[in-house]
Order: structure tokens, then sequence, then C-alpha cells
């Protein structure tokens, strides 16, 4: 709990102040305490964990605990911890909820995912939030509402990657992370004075459909709850590589 002692929660996206997902997200999360909600000025799909280190960032309050980067979700997190927040430690960071799944391999692109993570490599509870759409919205506020003072309660610290499913929701379940393959694909564009340019992407990806995982649970219509850690280590393969590796 913050030195305050009342909970205070650090809120952040990838898709920019004006999400409904943030905005409602903020207003559902402050019955349980204050929420400070630093987000990027724009769209950061697909950044990752990128810090900003090669210029400073702009920080502008729109309104009160309302704050907008000109930098990725990570830096937004950062700026949130070890500025504005650097008197009263934040109880949990929550990042959503992003419009489109994180599931699988996306958890290494999502800024979504690494605005919560962030707060993790810093010893601070991490929820990621996301949905396909935010069609059925009030539903995920209301089930995330019930879930989160559960994790208020976690006696340890966790980082948890969230996905609703489309429409109604029949549950929760834990879950292992899928694999989602994205066919290789560059499209060509033009540009002003007929300067080719490349669109990266623009194919619809194909999902593993194993038992237990995010995809398939979500799919089903349940609400995918997965711990991820940062930990990037394949034990299972340690001992061959070292193995092959010996002179």
């Amino acid at each position: 709990m913050s030195k305050s002692g009342n909970r205070v929660f650090l809120l952040t996206n990838d898709d920019g102040p004006f999400s409904e997902g943030v905005q409602k997200l903020g207003e559902s999360l402050r019955r349980f305490g204050r929420v400070v909600t630093v987000v990027p000025h724009q769209e950061m799909s697909g950044s990752s964990h990128a810090l900003t280190l090669n210029r400073p960032l702009q920080l502008n309050e729109i309104e009160p605990d309302f704050y907008i980067v000109d930098g990725t979700p990570a830096d937004c997190t950062y700026l949130g911890l070890f500025h504005i927040l650097k008197e009263d430690r934040p109880d949990v960071v929550v990042s959503g909820v992003n419009k489109g799944y994180n599931m699988g391999e996306d958890v290494i692109y999502s800024g979504t995912v690494a605005g919560a993570m962030e707060g993790f490599f810093h010893d601070i509870s991490g929820v990621a939030l996301s949905a396909k759409n935010l069609q059925n919205l009030p539903a995920i506020l209301d089930h995330f509402s019930n879930l989160f003072p559960r994790i208020l309660v976690m006696e340890d610290k966790a980082m948890l990657n969230i996905n609703y499913p489309e429409g109604e929701i029949r549950g929760t379940v834990m879950t292992r992370l899928s694999s989602r393959i994205y066919p290789g694909n560059v499209e060509p564009c033009r540009q002003s004075r007929n300067q080719q340019a490349l669109w990266i992407g623009g194919v619809p990806p194909a999902w593993s459909d194993r038992p237990g995982t995010d995809i398939v649970e979500v799919l089903n219509g349940f609400v995918s709850v997965t711990p991820l850690q940062p930990d990037l280590t394949d034990f299972k393969e340690m001992e061959k590589v070292e193995t092959c590796l010996k002179i």
C-alpha cells in the first residue's frame, strides 16, 4: 500500500489517451482507490518494451491525475513510477483495456503487456487487459471489478496477462500462451514524390489450437489469465546447448 495509506494504481495503455478502454477502466478502478493515468500521446501498438533513451520526454497533465507522454507505454510506466508517483509507490500497474488480443507470441510485441511488465520489473504487480474489441466492455469491466480485489490481496507480486472473449463470459480459466504465427508479408506503397515505402504485415495470423492455451479458451468464451515472467531462459535446452558448445 502507498505511503498515504490509501490504494494507488498506475494505469497505462498503448492505444493512446482517447481510448474508451483506458477511460472506462480508470472510472471502474476508482472505486478501489486513487488512479493515476499515464498514457502515450498516440497509439503505440507493437512498441514492445522500448524505452526512449535518445531524447527527452514531454509529460503533460491534461486533467488531474491524467498525463500524456510522447513516448512508449514502458516510458509511461517508468515516468509514473519514478517521477509522478516517486513519493507514493502504486500498489498495482494496470494496462488496457487494449482493443485487440495479446496472446501467444503477441506478448513479445505488445505495448500493453510491456506497460504492465515495467511495473513488475520494479517489484509491483502488473496486469494487462485485452479484448478483440470493446463491444462488451461493460461485461469486461464488471468481471474485472470482481477479479481485481483478489489480485490486491495476493501475497506475491505477479504479472498477469488477461484476455477477454467476445460476447458472453462463460468463466475464468488459467492458461498458458498459445502460438500465433504471422505469415511473412511486405506490401510496397507510394509516398510523396514517388518514393517507395513498405508496409509490414497485413495478413491474418494462424493460431495454434493446443488445449489449455489462451486462444483456445478465449474462443470458447472464457476469460484467459496467463501469469508471465521476464525470464526467457529455455531451461529444457540448457543441457543440450552446453553439450554442443563444449570444446
